[in-house]
């Protein structure tokens, strides 16, 4: 469900300011507004609040993030950061800015000087092997480089198929040389070619500015490479690389002591300045007049007291917090707070793909939380796969607790496993056919059906159609809930239309099955007939298009019965294909491969088609989304207690 919320406005003499905004972030509970937008110039006129101190701390977490990237990530060590946290708790705004200073001025220029040498270091060992693979390519011309005195050997890179351009350059240079050069060209890989080209120095000016106007990629070797033996010119890179390797050894060992003495309380600080940035950040939404100041803002209903009377316990009457009255249209300026039990919240996840609901409209979350663990667990329906699942779900509570979205998962996971384990004792299934071969488990019978998945075909699309009824029903009676709320007298008319028509069509179908009395064709008739005008009122002519495409929802939901199909069938062929092989740990290999593969199908396909079963065709009835989250004011968004 959704929380009642109340617009309030916070009144109090300017001095009072920071301490107020510092009280509103530790409390958490305030949705702001822009006080100056809010608050009409005729009754208060309102000056936005701006602080200079905003950009300085922004400049500093700039350059703490730039130090958190040069130090190596030490682990944390929640004791010493809680010890940190302690003694900088104390200090005022000013005094954190200016310790956070001290810290960077420490640190800053010397990781910078590091870094850019360690960079300076990787860069050259990057050099140096391209000088070793260059000359590994020029090593068989060896021989004629001692009488080259006065010439320059250069190396271009080409991609082999822009090997025309080599025509080009060798054209150009007989010009500038007057033909006093040589060039060769061989493969580096497959898709490189090295061109060697050997030249008078006196035409290197001319020779090196044509290659740069091609835009070919040319490799120089060093000056001091050149007239060397090449066993010389190979010890040469070794050395310079092994001592390169050595120099980042001790830069690597340099930063890692800097970490060790400096990372937690970086941290803390860290955390400190963020939270001191997103108070003065906040600061834009209020409101400055000559002598108070005022901040606008939702709160949940449930919260309004405890907020005033702290606020009453710390500055008396000085400064107020006064409910305002809000007309209907105001109202769906609201921010959506949901306020769910436990067993509902993970599903609140799934909400995060689409926008939150309207203020006033119906919470669609407790409809998840109910219909997708049974979809789940209607596909599934297996006793063992239910249990893996369940441990897989487990399990990544317990490795990912730190990760929100992951636990909430994780619980959508562990709730599904329990209909997935229950569905698996009706359809008599353990890992497929296993349990029922080995005669621990067989399928139950109920209202006169023998519930095997794979025998009962009919009897299961007949369920999956029926609950896909069932639930587009329940969304249509949400649909017209939602619009008596809304006032939305189009949408009350469509939605009741659709409501009887679809009742009428049901019964219709039934009557010629011979489940219900031809007698009731005269009160069927009676509601298609009042249910036409009132869709054709409410959405017009493709009011009309939309009773078959309604249709189409309903009968969508056959996947209920396709989807499990698909799983218990692939599961019989795991312990078939298994129970093939002769040697039996081979079978028994194969046949949990396959059971694994479909334990993660069972996962996610499910998932997805108990998602799109909601948000498509359900949620289409009765949901427009569009609303404003709750986005409280304040260092953690708090937990809503139920």
């Amino acid at each position: 469900m959704l929380l009642k919320m109340k617009r309030v406005q916070i009144v109090g003499p300017k001095k009072e300011l920071n301490q107020v905004v510092d009280l509103l972030y530790q409390e958490g509970s305030v949705h702001l507004e822009n006080a100056t937008e809010s608050v009409s110039a005729d009754e208060i006129p309102l000056a936005k609040v701006k602080l200079e101190k905003a950009g300085e701390i922004s400049d500093i977490l700039g350059k703490i993030n730039g130090i958190f990237n040069t130090l190596p990530k030490a682990g944390d060590n929640p004791p010493l950061q809680e010890k940190i946290h302690q003694s900088l708790q104390k200090k005022s705004h000013d005094q954190l800015i200016a310790r956070a200073k001290e810290v960077i001025d420490e640190l800053e220029t010397t990781t910078r000087d590091l870094a850019s040498r360690k960079s300076e270091l990787t860069l050259s060992i990057t050099s140096l092997t391209r000088y070793a693979k260059v000359l590994d390519i020029i090593q068989p011309v060896e021989r004629e480089l001692p009488m080259l005195e006065g010439f320059e050997v250069t190396i271009l890179l080409i991609q082999k198929e822009y090997r025309d351009v080599l025509d080009l350059i060798k054209g150009e240079l007989e010009i500038i040389t007057r033909n006093q050069f040589e060039m060769t060209s061989t493969t580096v890989d497959a898709d490189t070619l090295a061109a060697i080209m050997v030249f008078n120095k006196k035409h290197s000016e001319q020779v090196h500015a044509f290659i740069y106007s091609v835009n070919v990629n040319e490799v120089r070797l060093p000056r001091e490479f050149m007239g060397k033996p090449f066993y010389e010119m190979f010890a040469m890179i070794e050395e310079r690389k092994i001592a390169a390797q050595e120099e980042i050894k001790k830069i690597d060992e340099q930063l890692l002591r800097l970490s060790d003495l400096w990372y937690q309380e970086l941290v803390v600080l860290k955390q400190f300045l963020e939270n001191i940035n997103e108070e003065l950040v906040a600061f834009s939404s209020f409101g400055l007049s000559e002598y108070m100041f005022v901040i606008m803002g939702w709160i949940p209903q449930k919260m309004l007291k405890h907020a005033r009377s702290t606020l009453e316990a710390a500055f008396g009457d000085e400064v107020v917090i006064n409910e305002m009255k809000v007309s209907w249209k105001e109202m769906e300026k609201a921010p959506t707070c949901y306020n769910n039990p436990r067993w509902v919240k993970p599903f609140e996840f799934i909400m995060q793909l689409i926008s939150p609901p309207h203020y006033r409209e119906i919470d669609p979350c407790p409809v998840l939380a109910v219909f997708f663990p049974f979809f789940f667990g209607i596909m599934v329906g297996d006793i063992g796969y239910g249990l893996v699942i369940l441990a897989i779900a487990l399990l990544i509570k317990y490795r990912m607790h730190a990760m929100a979205w992951a636990c909430s998962l994780a619980d959508i996971l562990v709730i599904s496993s329990i209909p997935t384990i229950i569905f698996g004792f009706i359809f008599g299934e353990f890992f497929g056919d296993f349990g029922e071969t080995m005669g621990w488990i067989h399928p139950l019978t109920l209202f006169g059906v023998t519930w095997n998945r794979v025998e009962a075909m009919i009897p299961m699309l007949i369920l999956a159609i029926a609950i896909g009824t069932l639930h587009i029903f329940l969304g249509l009676i949400m649909g017209i809930s939602n619009a008596y709320v809304l006032k939305s007298k189009k949408h009350l008319f469509e939605k009741t239309g659709m409501l009887l028509m679809l009742t009428g069509l049901i019964a219709l179908i039934l009557m010629l099955v011979g489940t219900i009395p031809q007698v009731a064709i005269y009160p069927t008739i009676i509601m298609i007939i009042v249910a036409l005008p009132l869709i054709l009122y409410g959405a017009g002519v493709f009011g009309t298009i939309e009773i078959m495409s309604t249709v189409g929802n309903i009968l969508s939901y056959a996947r209920l019965m396709a989807i499990g199909m698909a799983s218990v069938i692939l599961a019989m062929v795991a312990n078939r294909l298994g129970g093939a092989f002769e040697i039996f740990i081979v079978g028994v290999i194969v046949a949990i491969l396959l059971h694994a593969l479909n334990i993660v199908l069972a996962m996610f396909s499910p998932s997805i088609h108990s998602v799109r079963l909601h948000l498509v065709e359900c949620f289409s009835k009765f949901y427009d989304g569009g609303g404003k989250e709750y986005m409280p004011f304040g260092r953690t968004t708090k937990a809503v207690s139920s």
